[in-house]
């Protein structure tokens, strides 16, 4: 290898190593500007391997889980104008197996009462959205947990969904995440 490859490479290890630490220091940020209440982690039925069939089928994913969220919500409350859905933050990863196909974590903010409990959010992700949304896959595993509003809890969540991030792959989708505004 010559000195101007190995200039070039190192280079590049120092770029993805900024852009790591960035992209953790961004999901801290949209952490904090959110009230984070659940992580889930689902996978997608096989062959699910190309990033614009994903970001659709997130897309839809999201739509019916709005829907579902919505026909949830306290109705003793009227004309409470806008209704106030619960923002969402989501990141696909490939998997370790070397298959090329994705998962999804999703941060999710807090549910209508009616829906946020252990088990109600799993019954949520177990069987009522993988029959509307057939990309989702059926016998995969789902994980939900309760994120812990502590700053520990969130460097170690940021630190974990950055771990895949590179210079090809960020993991962050910014086209289905309700990503916070930045006043100027």
């Amino acid at each position: 290898m010559t000195s101007i490859q190995a200039q070039i490479q190192q280079q590049d290890r120092q770029k993805a190593q900024r852009l790591k630490r960035n992209i953790k220091r961004l999901i801290t940020g949209e952490l904090h500007s959110i009230n984070p209440w659940w992580f889930i982690s689902f996978h997608y039925r096989d062959h699910h391997s190309k990033e614009d069939e994903l970001l659709q089928d997130v897309a839809d994913l999201k739509r019916k889980l709005h829907r579902i969220i919505f026909q949830s919500r306290d109705k003793t409350i009227k004309a409470a104008g806008e209704y106030p859905y619960p923002r969402m933050l989501f990141f696909h990863e490939t998997s370790h197996q070397g298959t090329g196909q994705f998962h999804t974590h999703l941060i999710l903010e807090k549910m209508p009462v009616s829906l946020n409990t252990q088990y109600e959010m799993e019954a949520l992700f177990r069987h009522r959205l993988p029959s509307r949304v057939k990309a989702l896959s059926k016998w995969k595993s789902i994980d939900i947990q309760r994120i812990n509003p502590d700053e520990p809890d969130y460097r170690r969540i940021s630190s974990y969904l950055g771990k895949q991030t590179n210079l090809e792959l960020i993991a962050l989708d910014p086209f289905n995440s309700d990503l916070s505004t930045r006043n100027k």
